[in-house]
């Protein structure tokens, strides 16, 4: 029978390794597990700044995501500013007749725009014509009337600019060529710059020929 003696050095221990009977381990091991216990200790500290930054969300169906959360500005916007140089519509004005007034074969209307909407500009000649009960145009549209053309007029919610026409009596024209009517009932108006119309009640003899203009119109002004 045969013994076996174990040589070992100061300082060393022996630990049992499964499977290995007797496997020594010594100060080089120490080390070793020393310096891995420094790296997970390393590890979790800069997991836990990591997360400092961050914030959990939660998906739907419960599943927590840890996502960036940029900051949000949620104050509302300011409306658009309103443009006043706007032409202004038909739609945002009525109109009435101010004055009438009737002399040497002529009668004149002064004409008063009044805004109901949003600032806006009138600036130019209006178009006028005389149309019947049905709507139909009688005669010809209104000419301008040189000289006058009026000047560009900013008009707030609630304010009003003007403009005048001239009617002549048809008996001034030929019979013939001017085909003379009192089948006008209203004044047909179209703002500067604007294809919708308003109307008032006019009724004013005309030549019903759309060959003879009866009618001329000056720009619009401020009163």
């Amino acid at each position: 029978m045969s013994s076996h003696t174990s040589h070992t050095r100061p300082g060393d221990t022996i630990r049992d390794v499964p499977g290995t009977p007797g496997v020594r381990t010594g100060r080089g091991t120490r080390a070793a597990a020393t310096l891995l216990t420094s790296l997970a200790v390393g590890t979790v500290l800069l997991t836990g700044c990591t997360d400092h930054n961050r914030s959990e969300v939660t998906l739907a169906g419960g599943t927590g995501v840890e996502e960036d959360t940029p900051g949000h500005d949620s104050r509302p916007r300011p409306p658009a500013p309103v443009d006043p140089s706007t032409p202004c519509p038909a739609a945002q004005l009525s109109a009435t007749v101010d004055s009438t007034n009737a002399g040497a074969g002529h009668t004149f209307y002064t004409v008063r725009l009044t805004n109901n909407g949003s600032p806006c500009t009138l600036s130019g000649y209006p178009g006028v014509s005389l149309i019947d009960a049905a709507g139909n145009q009688v005669g010809a549209a209104a000419d301008r009337e040189i000289g006058a053309k009026g000047h560009p007029t900013r008009l707030d919610t609630g304010s009003s600019a003007t403009f005048s026409t001239r009617f002549s009596q048809p008996h001034a024209y030929n019979p013939e060529a001017c085909e003379p009517t009192e089948r006008a009932q209203h004044m047909k108006i179209y703002p500067p710059n604007d294809t919708g119309w308003l109307t008032i009640p006019v009724s004013q003899p005309t030549c019903g020929s759309d060959e003879v203009s009866t009618i001329t119109v000056t720009g619009v002004s401020a009163d």
